[in-house]
């Protein structure tokens, strides 16, 4: 089956890879993962569009393989095929059934490497890669393996004998991969999360009092932001505990959350509870956070367990300080004030004290913007590119004579979410 047939399963119509000799002087590069829940709100889709809306297209030749339906994928936002494995609608597909496609598809594609993300896309695209022959496998790592069980990490310390390098959006990740899988520090890359620093960007006054009379946010309240998707990992519970001791002294503290996800009932339920309706507001998914962020005073992450936050690089690029967690991946990302996760007077102390030293939350912000500049998706996607090429040069005999190594000296294109 040609990746043209599997590609009319799903209606994005994305168009067929194309041939090999039209490809001859391309670096033919799959990504495998299991759905696209949202390209714009999951982490991981966000760092996909990233990348792949920014790498050179006279040297790379990019297909993403996705093995499972959603609504999220309709909405197509890279530059290059998107390719459904499984079937269309609600149409079950047997284990063996979705090795085979899969394995047939990227045999169509003859991929230099192939990169998997999340946990299916990560046995399925390993297996099938190696029976279709790629020259290069790169297991992606973008959580410190909160979900991992013991037979998960079993299981893929198996697989990771057939595995030619890691790629991790942490130090922390990276360090939690080597102890926990036993793999090779040399194969092992850190390339952090990127942010679209043409789409966020800090805001001045009139843009802030426009965002707040638009969200019907008084001018001088108190805002907190967190952008997060509802699941117990993000331990939003602990920020809306937090929320009813801070609004017992700043009556006018408002809490905006920013995502979707199975908590939300749980979560309405408690602001019920403990009557902040009002007070806290479950915003939902935003396909775009700006205008909330925009109106807010700080930004707030709760969870227990990150890689490499895209919600703080955006706090960061808004130029808003931050009340973030205290887990090793937030101290990589940025200086501020810390919180032990879970810990809601801890967290309310700490939200109390910002808002009542403005000249701390000023210099705070200035430093934010100023580190956000070492996360800008441009720059990302020229290391990504360069990871890449180097990875096809050692792995591959003969490919440097192939195609020979590019300069990278043009000018990366821009995201195509950018506004």
């Amino acid at each position: 089956m040609s990746p043209a047939r599997v590609a009319e399963r799903v209606s994005v119509e994305p168009q067929a890879p194309s041939s090999q000799a039209a490809t001859s002087t391309r670096l033919r590069l799959a990504f495998v993962i299991d759905v696209i829940q949202d390209w714009h709100a999951g982490g991981t889709e966000q760092q996909i569009v990233q990348i792949l809306n920014r790498i050179d297209p006279r040297h790379f030749e990019p297909v993403v393989f996705v093995l499972q339906p959603s609504e999220g994928l309709q909405k197509k936002a890279v530059n290059c095929p998107v390719i459904l494995i499984g079937p269309a609608g609600n149409s079950r597909h047997s284990r063996p059934r979705m090795l085979l496609d899969l394995t047939r598809a990227i045999r169509a594609f003859r991929p230099h490497i192939l990169q998997t993300f999340f946990i299916d896309g990560t046995f399925y695209g390993t297996v099938a890669a190696r029976l279709a022959s790629v020259p290069v496998v790169i297991q992606s790592r973008r959580n410190a393996g909160y979900w991992q069980k013991p037979y998960h990490t079993l299981a893929l310390r198996a697989l990771n004998h057939v595995v030619d390098a890691w790629q991790c959006n942490s130090r922390h990740v990276a360090d939690a991969l080597m102890r926990r899988e036993h793999v090779p520090p040399s194969k092992v890359a850190v390339l952090p999360n990127s942010i679209d620093l043409a789409h966020f960007s800090a805001p001045d006054s009139q843009q802030r009092m426009h965002s707040r009379q638009k969200l019907g946010l008084s001018p001088s309240a108190p805002v907190f932001a967190a952008v997060a998707n509802l699941r117990p990992v993000k331990r939003l519970a602990t920020l809306i505990e937090a929320a009813a001791i801070v609004h017992a002294t700043l009556p006018e503290a408002r809490f905006l959350i920013l995502g979707e996800g199975n908590d939300r009932s749980a979560l309405a339920t408690q602001i019920e509870a403990l009557h902040l309706e009002g007070v806290v507001r479950l915003e939902g998914a935003q396909p775009d956070v700006r205008p909330w962020l925009r109106a807010a005073d700080v930004g707030v992450l709760t969870s227990e367990s990150e890689s490499s936050s895209n919600a703080v690089l955006e706090y960061m690029a808004m130029g808003l300080p931050t009340v973030v967690s205290d887990i090793p991946a937030n101290r990589e990302l940025v200086e501020g004030l810390f919180s032990a996760a879970g810990d809601a007077q801890q967290l309310a102390d700490r939200l109390l004290w910002i808002w009542h030293h403005p000249e701390v939350r000023q210099a705070m912000a200035g430093r934010n913007l100023k580190a956000a500049a070492a996360f800008d998706a441009t720059a990302a996607a020229q290391q990504a590119q360069q990871y890449y090429w180097g990875l096809a040069c050692g792995n591959i005999p003969g490919f440097r004579d192939i195609i020979p190594y590019p300069a990278f000296t043009r000018q990366l294109g821009s995201s195509s979410t950018a506004s």
